[in-house]
């Protein structure tokens, strides 16, 4: 009886008691999820696709202020600084001050990107439909349609011109499914669906930037308190080092999204202006897609010039395809060797190959999203290596 009594108080036993169950039923949970892998894997990744899309007004927050929060302080320190030139005494009253100026900063901030939206989504609704006239959602649709009947026109002599050879059939097959794809995504459900789903989205846009105005505003105290929790969570040697990494990392990053934003907006302009001066259909769309496109490394410029190149073989014929695609490869030499290392220079310090295998790995696994972003994670990758293998020397 006492031994027993002993084995139940002896804290030794009762933590080998712990290790064997614990042990036990780490190995039953291992066994059911290996039993039913598919499932458990299909139901984690609906888990978190559920927590992401509820947290999307919180990334898509941090994802403004992060890119927005340069401008501000531009603003501020250009603009607001200037007008409240005088500092007052007063140590609440200059903190109720600074607050001040930072709110008016990030509204105007925010005014000035609104604004410049609003204008870029009038400019294409004149300059993409031309003389048509708006009308309504309907007015719209039936436009698209009517263009895409052109051009599928077009495009169907252009294939009546090719040799039998089989090239045509497959190109004819291309254009009817091009055909059920745009009678399938315009057709009344599809646009009521869309509508629906652009509410949401500009929901959480909203939200996100409600997000962002605060995390912009209150920056420094968001600074202080990621300060406090790192080095409650590490030594003080490893909280500084786990500091330097992540100054390191926003370096990198924030250098080469803003910069390539920069670039790929100048490159839009420019490509714009450029197809509208060949009067090519559509020139700024055109422009804009290969603007976007530009921000992919290397494969980016050639996805770009597709659709103009497109566009000028069956609106005008062979020459002027040829003009549109020697005047992306000016446009590409000037933005590679003049704009580029200006804009965005050697962020990464990546060698040509190490940045071709992380698009590619990138754009396979998670898309255009993984094409942008796998550049600064390969660059913040290496550094962290080429850190820690300065450490171990």
């Amino acid at each position: 009886m006492n031994k027993l009594k002993e084995l139940f108080t002896d804290w030794r036993y009762l933590k080998f008691s712990f290790y064997i169950v614990f042990t036990v039923a780490l190995l039953y949970i291992l066994y059911f999820i290996i039993k039913n892998f598919s499932a458990v894997f299909t139901w984690v990744f609906g888990a978190i696709g559920s927590i992401c899309a509820a947290l999307s007004p919180l990334f898509i927050g941090l994802v403004l202020a992060y890119l927005l929060s340069p401008l501000v302080d531009i603003v501020d320190n250009k603009i607001f600084s200037k007008l409240f030139f005088s500092t007052p005494k007063s140590e609440k009253k200059a903190e109720k001050q600074l607050q001040l100026r930072r709110t008016l900063s990030i509204l105007l901030t925010y005014v000035m990107i609104l604004l410049v939206i609003i204008l870029l989504i009038y400019s294409f609704a004149f300059l993409i439909v031309g003389q048509l006239v708006f009308t309504g959602l309907t007015g719209v649709l039936e436009s698209i349609i009517t263009y895409f009947a052109h051009y599928e026109e077009l495009f169907r002599e252009f294939i009546e011109s090719l040799p039998d050879n089989g090239l045509a059939d497959r190109f004819e097959t291309l254009i009817d499914d091009i055909a059920q794809w745009i009678s399938r995504n315009f057709s009344g459900e599809a646009v009521l669906n869309f509508i629906a789903g652009l509410g949401g989205s500009l929901v959480n846009l909203a939200l996100g930037m409600v997000v962002s105005i605060y995390l912009i505003k209150d920056k420094e105290f968001f600074k202080r308190l990621w300060r406090k929790f790192i080095h409650l969570m590490f030594p003080m040697k490893q909280a500084a080092k786990i500091n330097e990494v992540l100054y390191d990392m926003d370096v990198i990053f924030s250098k080469f999204l803003r910069g390539q934003l920069l670039d790929a907006l100048i490159v839009a302009i420019i490509t714009s202006i450029v197809l509208t001066i060949l009067r090519v259909d559509f020139s700024v769309l055109l422009g804009c897609f290969a603007g976007v496109t530009n921000i992919i490394p290397y494969f980016g410029p050639v996805f770009g010039v597709i659709p103009a190149v497109i566009v000028a073989l069956f609106t005008d014929g062979f020459s002027k395809a040829i003009i549109v695609l020697i005047a992306f490869v000016i446009i590409q030499q000037i933005d590679a060797n003049l704009i580029y290392p200006k804009v965005v220079g050697s962020s990464t310090g990546l060698h040509p190959v190490f940045v071709l295998l992380a698009v590619t790995f990138g754009g396979y696994f998670w898309g255009l999203f993984g094409m942008v972003l796998a550049v600064p994670v390969v660059a913040c990758i290496k550094l962290f290596i080429l850190r820690r293998a300065g450490e171990m020397e």
